[in-house]
């Protein structure tokens, strides 16, 4: 095929232009971190919270002390998150910015992994195509952005496949790969679905090429890694105690999240049916409902509207191509295991989440073989590219920006520590903000110990335990309340907070 002037470009250039494509894209999932999405969701406070306590005081809010599995709101909370935030912590104190850095850092290290994962298996055209579409990509860049905590697996998931690529010329690689995986046990339980099947299949492609030292190094680091988290789940399902080894603890839940979110806690085959549908409608709406998650796919969804169709063009055309196509082996498996948890798990979009690469990876193999055909003319589709992510940005600052969205509650952090400064306890927030009481403890730093010794709880074995009150915070209608915390109540009290969206009020207020 003849090397047209782009092409000349792309090769001439390619290390200038993944640099600029990488500054793009870490631009996009850093700038105004603390401020955008406005405000906190409940699980990133959460994941907050636990990360100044166990760095502040060894322990969780329940008390655990360094524990590998957080019990959190009763059902667990993965723990990697909180323990990446720690340095953060430590360095700028316990904010917005802090709390959603470690997730914006792995998604800018996913962008390098990314596009050196593609240069390995296509070349590097290929590779400034890949890291291109993950630069742009709504789905990523709203991850990114906040602070849940299951949003790492994605990116250590992706690293372990990398090291298995790098592995075919450079068989230590392994080591990386069982680190990786190890790792993203600890970042979120759905792991424990994808990664037996992902395995073994992996296992049964290296068969004959896999060199026993870097094998068993690699197997050995993966079950190091995976004993203490597999311990802790295996004591929450079987109802054992909760156990401390070595100065960690493995918690027991009230409820194990795998068992109510997945067909293991019943339901068999109706449900896996059920979730399958389910999911055929989450692909192609390209949104779960759920806004922190996916825009609306006009306003981007989960891959822009060409995403999936390039996605489907390109995973048939790495299935037929006649060329060496065992690097690529691992993310058509990757696929093929993700479509496996869709059955299994009652899915949303971020119980999917270790999908959405692999599939954002084909999207780029069906782009690139159009761009391939294009020649000079290729440009276009680039630019259009390009505008759909402009208008992505333009509706993400409108939906989370500005005036903020209701699922982080903008202004009652402002309202937490006003109440605070007037010194009048109990302080009374609405039972109307969802778990209400983390964010009394993110932003008035409650020592967990003194908040272990009073907490009341209105179910103790709840899979989410609702917070009736704990030293100085009562969770319930403030209206009669000296100093309460009123969600909606610009027409009555202090409003606090730019957006008038919390106020305190009391019954001397008019």
């Amino acid at each position: 095929m003849r090397k047209t002037r782009l092409l000349e470009i792309l090769d001439r250039r390619e290390t200038a232009l993944a640099a600029l494509l990488l500054l793009l894209g870490c631009a996009l999932r850093l700038a105004l971190l603390g401020q955008l999405p406005l405000g906190l969701n409940q699980d990133e406070a959460s994941a907050g919270y636990e990360a100044w306590a166990i760095l502040r005081y060894g322990m969780d809010r329940c008390g655990n002390a360094n524990p590998v599995l957080l019990t959190a709101w009763g059902s667990g909370q993965n723990a990697l998150m909180s323990y990446l935030a720690m340095p953060g912590v430590a360095i700028f104190g316990l904010n917005a910015f802090t709390t959603r850095l470690p997730n914006a850092l792995s998604g800018c290290l996913t962008l390098f992994v990314f596009w050196r994962l593609a240069r390995l298996t296509r070349g590097p055209r290929f590779g400034l195509t890949a890291l291109l579409v993950l630069a742009l990509n709504p789905w990523h860049i709203m991850l990114s952005r906040w602070g849940l905590e299951s949003n790492l697996l994605p990116f250590f998931l992706l690293t372990g496949i990398w090291c298995l690529v790098l592995a075919r010329e450079r068989p230590w690689a392994l080591v990386g790969a069982g680190a990786g995986f190890g790792l993203a046990l600890y970042a979120y339980g759905t792991a424990f679905f994808f990664l037996p099947p992902f395995l073994l299949l992996t296992l049964l492609r290296l068969r004959h090429s896999l060199r026993l030292g870097p094998g068993l190094c690699a197997l050995g680091l993966f079950g190091l890694l995976a004993l203490p988290i597999a311990g802790a789940q295996l004591i929450s399902a079987a109802g054992l105690h909760t156990v401390e080894v070595l100065g960690f603890t493995l918690p027991r839940l009230t409820e194990g999240r795998q068992a109510a979110t997945s067909v293991f806690g019943g339901g068999g085959l109706a449900l896996a049916a059920a979730n399958l549908r389910d999911f055929g409608r989450l692909l192609w709406t390209q949104s779960d409902g759920l806004i922190w998650n996916a825009l609306p796919i006009w306003q981007g969804g989960l891959l822009y509207f060409f995403g999936l169709p390039a996605a489907l063009a390109g995973l048939v055309a790495s299935i037929l191509q006649r060329r060496d196509r065992t690097r690529e082996a691992h993310l058509r498996d990757a696929v093929y295991c993700g479509l496996l948890c869709a059955a299994l798990i009652s899915g949303n979009i971020n119980r999917l989440n270790m999908l959405w690469l692999p599939l954002v990876y084909f999207s780029a193999v069906g782009l690139h073989l159009l761009l391939s055909r294009l020649g000079d003319w290729a440009a276009i589709p680039v630019a259009g590219l390009l505008a759909c992510c402009l208008i992505f940005s333009i509706h993400y600052v409108r939906a989370f920006g500005n005036g903020g969205n209701v699922n982080f509650f903008p202004g009652l952090g402002e309202a937490v520590l006003a109440a605070e400064a007037r010194e009048e306890k109990p302080i009374y927030i609405t039972s109307t903000v969802n778990q209400p009481y983390i964010f009394a403890l993110f932003y008035a730093q409650v020592p967990p110990d003194r908040f272990a010794d009073t907490v009341e709880y209105r179910d103790e074995n709840a899979a989410f335990r609702q917070v009736e009150r704990f030293a100085g915070y009562e969770f319930r209608d403030p209206e009669a309340a000296r100093v309460g915390i009123y969600w909606g109540g610009q027409e009555r009290g202090e409003v606090l907070g730019r957006y008038g969206v919390f106020a305190l009020c009391g019954p001397e207020t008019p």
